[in-house]
């Protein structure tokens, strides 16, 4: 009997601490993370400072509006949480063209977008056949991509970025 009551807290015990050893392994290098964001294809879509393309968001302050979990979040579900303004709209045009872009402005008249090919285009709505919002993102997940470390690391260096 005493063993049983034994048993529950050193299994508690070697839980923790094996949870502290994932933890402590998971800590990223912010330096190791900078190279992979600049190599890996971030620049192709996001921003930091003046570098990369405005197709997607600008994340030169990204470090001030997200936690490591959230970053991390995004790295491995990207389409877990799509913010509204960077979501994607998909139209087809009277003349059989389809558009794809992010949104930048509407109103009842128009509608402005960036292209993947960073156009900016401006539509009147009486020329658009289709209209939608493209409900999942266009970022690709890192899963099975960058190991866990290399996803600490690359959330290291986004936790860094404050802005200027």
């Amino acid at each position: 009997m005493n063993l049983q009551r034994l048993a529950l807290p050193v299994a508690v015990t070697l839980v923790v601490l094996s949870g502290l050893a994932v933890a402590a392994q998971a800590t990223g290098d912010e330096a190791r993370g900078k190279t992979l964001v600049e190599s890996s294809g971030c620049f192709d879509c996001h921003r930091i400072g003046q570098r990369g393309s405005r197709v997607g968001s600008d994340i030169s302050d990204i470090g001030t509006r997200r936690t490591t979990e959230r970053l991390q979040q995004a790295l491995l579900d990207p389409d877990d949480e799509v913010l509204f303004e960077n979501r994607y709209i998909r139209f087809a045009t009277k003349d059989g063209a389809t558009v794809t872009g992010r949104l930048l402005n509407q109103d009842a008249l128009s509608v402005q977008l960036i292209t993947p090919k960073e156009e900016l285009k401006t539509y009147m709505r009486a020329t658009l056949r289709d209209y939608t919002v493209v409900d999942k993102g266009l970022m690709p997940s890192v899963r099975g991509k960058l190991t866990d470390q290399q996803v600490a690391d690359v959330v290291s260096y986004l936790s860094s970025l404050k802005g200027s």
